[in-house]
């Protein structure tokens, strides 16, 4: 189940985002080795921040399984902030355009390559909450290995701009539109049948707190 994160339940979630900063220490800098600057055994960095909405992928035993984070693209955020140079007409930057990063599964290497729960989850869970939420379209810098496999996902998927290398591997700018006849793809394609949302989220607030 997909548990929606931002600025109106934060408190209630404290003890899962520590975990979840953890979490991402030992995907991203340990697994992935990522050259991150971050406190050993905890990756958080200025993106962490109150206006930030997290999507935590909690199983019924209570256990953060998976996680992916979003930022509004009207403000400073990854993409605008450390790789501009992969946006050949400019960093997209909007009120109904987020940003997708920090995705990832603990029971896959690759967010894309195993259709395991979690990853299913948190991708249906993703346009669950956009479409609901009214962001149309969400921004993301991801590997080139996994483009192929985005590309078969059943999203309208458009590159940015040209790949680049960062810590050895290829990486591509790209935007995915959200809307309702893509999410049904998905979810079909992924094997999700009803919501994924643990709760409705206050919506309209999180937006206006981007702008």
């Amino acid at each position: 189940m997909i548990h929606v994160v931002s600025s109106v339940n934060r408190a209630d979630y404290s003890g899962y985002l520590h975990q979840l900063w953890q979490q991402r220490y030992d995907v991203f800098v340990e697994k992935m080795g990522w050259s991150l600057d971050c406190s050993k055994g905890m990756e958080r960095d200025q993106f962490d921040r109150p206006d930030t909405v997290y999507l935590l992928c909690i199983d019924a035993k209570g256990n953060l399984k998976g996680a992916m984070r979003l930022l509004p693209t009207v403000k400073p955020h990854l993409m605008s902030e450390a790789f501009p140079q992969l946006c050949a007409d400019g960093v997209p930057r909007s009120k109904t355009t987020w940003e997708v990063s920090r995705f990832y599964s603990l029971t896959g290497r690759h967010m894309m390559l195993e259709r395991d729960r979690t990853v299913s989850e948190l991708v249906c869970g993703l346009f669950e909450y956009g479409i609901k939420a009214g962001i149309d379209s969400v921004t993301c810098v991801a590997s080139m290995v996994l483009f192929p496999t985005i590309l078969k996902a059943g999203w309208n998927v458009t590159p940015l701009g040209l790949p680049s290398v960062s810590d050895g591997e290829v990486i591509l700018a790209f935007k995915i539109d959200l809307n309702a006849a893509d999410y049904e793809k998905v979810c079909e394609t992924r094997g999700i049948e009803g919501s994924v949302i643990n709760q409705a989220p206050v919506h309209e607030r999180e937006l206006e707190m981007a702008v």
